[in-house]
């Protein structure tokens, strides 16, 4: 056995010609496409690429901020990854669209703008927030492990329920917000 990893990880690349995705009748995502046939990991797998109906599948972002728009996992329900999409502006527009739709909402961020009240106790902090879709509250447990820097400033929350908010650039927050988060910083 001389493989090396690069031979081990093979990456398939989904494009218009080899696949379409489509809306179930209850308006989920999923994929018809030409691929080899997915099969158990202990058998062995025929790499001779046939077009299937994959049926509903999920999504994954690679680099959710960096770079959200490539290198999007395509999944089955079980979380193994059928293939790949390299950029999702090499799609047509009714895939675009319906892989944008659910990205939105697995990725569903509020972004705070200002920070109205912060206030801890018990080691739960309550925050009362604008954001870019209107006043929230939600409550953070263990403030400090669950407020995670992505890089440039930004910042991502996560709530006691797992809902994520995000400030987009932590220095631009006005400075009644930033002294009441520089603690956590």
């Amino acid at each position: 056995m001389n493989e090396n990893f690069l031979d081990m990880a093979e990456v398939t690349y989904l494009t218009p010609e080899n696949s379409r995705f489509y809306l179930t009748k209850n308006g989920f995502p999923a994929l018809e496409a030409v691929l080899p046939k997915f099969g158990d990991d202990l058998e062995e797998e025929d790499k001779t690429p046939i077009k299937q109906d994959l049926g509903r599948v999920y999504f994954h972002r690679c680099f959710p901020f960096e770079s959200p728009d490539e290198y999007i996992s395509v999944l089955n329900g079980d979380g193994r990854e059928y293939a790949m999409i390299r950029n999702l502006a090499d799609l047509p527009e009714e895939a675009q669209t319906i892989i944008k739709t659910e990205l939105d909402r697995k990725y569903f961020c509020p972004i705070i703008e200002k920070i109205n009240s912060l206030k801890e106790k018990l080691d739960y902090s309550f925050w009362e927030v604008k954001t870019n879709l209107g006043d929230m509250n939600f409550s953070m447990h263990d403030t400090y492990r669950n407020i995670a820097r992505v890089g440039n400033g930004m910042l991502i929350l996560t709530d006691v329920d797992g809902n994520r908010f995000r400030i987009e650039d932590v220095s631009k927050l006005d400075r009644k917000s930033f002294k009441k988060i520089e603690l956590y910083l």
